[in-house]
């Protein structure tokens, strides 16, 4: 492979003794933007590594260059600009379940990090990681749909802006291109009344990866509903969006719907498989009652 000029030591670390050729940490983004453009798919890029690590342990001595973001500080900011909520692609689930911001506007997004992995997962794992994983159970995905969030994608020459919905093409597959990196996550803000419901379905209650998740957005004109945003994971082989079911509920009120008949619906609208965490029959089943879980939940919020 044809090399460009080598970058300046200040913007590399070599670790004697280590299998790997080189490991980048930079300072500032156009520095790991250069890097990855440069590497492309030869490098790991590492966030938290919480994912990274578990999944190359046996074969860590085979990856020979890494690029490790921890030290760009301006990919682990949450801001709103232009009506629109960001998030660095640094910004751990600790942060999104401590940010007041997050807990306010984006309710169900700080539930779904709270439910991820355990204490040390938190504080470690990105939501940038989560989405790059491209886990159909990665916890952080449905509520990103449900929120129709875009994803910001870098390269050392330009940026693009993909829909959440878009963004996933298979179990752990997206359409990030090699030179590219995910910098930032974009959602839209409301002038509405918006209320949700986060449900994560699993063996225990901590250190699990879903069985099945649920994440349903709501927003209001009075009881009107003027929009709504439904998703699941680990129900197909990428979270999904159900369009269907919201155009059900569009102009309706919460009291004109049917809960189980809806219920009904999202089982006819994903396919499972049979898996070590459930069977396909279990999660078309469980589908039902997380859904009308979730409508009697967004019912108690709004009636409170």
């Amino acid at each position: 492979m044809m090399r460009k000029s080598p970058m300046k030591q200040e913007n590399r670390q070599t670790i004697s003794g280590a299998d790997f050729k080189e490991y980048f940490q930079p300072e500032n983004l156009q520095k790991a933007l250069e890097i990855k453009a440069e590497y492309k798919e030869e490098l790991k890029v590492a966030a938290g590594s919480t994912d990274l690590l578990v999944a190359n342990y046996e074969k860590l001595h085979e990856i020979e260059y890494w690029l490790d973001l921890v030290k760009l500080d301006e990919l682990k900011e949450i801001k709103v600009k232009d009506n629109k909520l960001h998030i660095g692609a640094m910004v751990t689930h600790l942060d999104l379940m401590d940010s007041d911001l997050i807990k306010d506007k984006l309710p169900v997004l700080a539930a779904a990090a709270e439910d991820v992995g355990s204490p040390q997962i938190r504080s470690r794992g990105t939501i940038g990681g989560n989405i790059c994983t491209s886990s159909p159970a990665g916890d952080l995905l449905a509520p990103l749909l449900s929120y129709e969030a875009s994803f910001k994608l870098q390269t050392e020459a330009g940026e693009r802006i993909v829909k959440a919905e878009d963004f996933f093409t298979g179990p752990k597959r997206n359409l990030m291109e090699a030179d590219e990196l995910l910098t930032e996550i974009i959602i839209p803000m409301t002038e509405n009344k918006r209320e949700g419901a986060w449900i994560k379905v699993g063996r225990r209650k901590a250190l699990v990866i879903s069985t099945l998740t649920l994440a349903v957005v709501m927003e209001f004109e009075g009881e009107k509903i003027v929009k709504a945003g439904v998703a699941m994971g680990s129900v197909a082989p990428t979270p999904v969006r159900l369009k269907g079911i919201e155009a059900v509920m569009i102009d309706q009120t919460l009291k004109d719907l049917d809960y189980k008949a809806l219920g009904k619906e999202v089982k006819s609208s994903i396919n499972p498989i049979d898996d070590l965490r459930g069977t396909k029959e279990y999660r078309e089943d469980v589908a039902v009652d997380v859904m009308v879980r979730a409508l009697n939940e967004i019912e108690r919020k709004v009636s409170s």
